[in-house]
């Protein structure tokens, strides 16, 4: 009979693959990115039927604050242009003249670019925390983030957030959408 040899098959070393697989996932993670999403938190009202009729209501004009992003990023407010430094005094000095009784207008551009956007946002929702923070002093001796809800409650219904936003804009935004007209002969 013929005799069989027996071969022995060599082994891998696998410590050195788990040293660079973990160097590898360490490179990974120090040198990717973890983006954090920019957004705006809100609460929107809720979606009751008898709710709902009592917001829809007519408000004066001399009442609103309307602004508009146009699609050149340029923020009008009332049909005038506004520096970005003078809206927050402009939003807070309206909210407190007005109260309960106003609502603010954001008709943005879809052209637009977000940033602005986002910048007008945080301008009208510092300003809303400028004038609450003045109205919890003045009422209660303290900041409003110091306040019980009770009070903060107190608070917003003095100077609740009117907050309407459209994304159509009269302003076209490019040649495209001008109508031009023709000449009589």
């Amino acid at each position: 009979m013929i005799k069989r040899r027996k071969h022995s098959v060599p082994s891998l070393n696998t410590t050195s693959t788990a040293d660079i697989s973990f160097m590898l996932l360490t490179f990974f993670l120090v040198t990717s990115s973890m983006d954090v999403d920019r957004g705006l938190v809100r609460q929107l009202p809720p979606l009751d039927k008898e709710e709902q009729t009592d917001r829809t209501k007519d408000v004066a004009k001399e009442n609103t604050l309307a602004f508009r992003i146009t699609a050149q990023n340029k923020v009008i407010l009332n049909d005038e242009p506004i520096a970005a430094t003078d809206v927050r005094r402009r939003i807070a000095d309206f909210v407190r003249l007005r109260g309960a009784q106003h609502l603010i207008i954001v008709d943005a551009d879809p052209a637009s670019d977000y940033n602005t956007y986002f910048n007008l946002e945080n301008e009208i929702v510092a300003a809303y925390a400028e004038v609450r923070n003045a109205e919890a002093k003045r009422r209660f001796h303290r900041d409003y983030a110091s306040c019980t809800e009770e009070e903060r409650k107190k608070v917003r219904d003095i100077y609740p957030q009117h907050l309407s936003e459209t994304y159509n804009t009269a302003e076209p935004t490019s040649q495209a959408d001008t109508k031009k007209g023709g000449t009589a002969e």
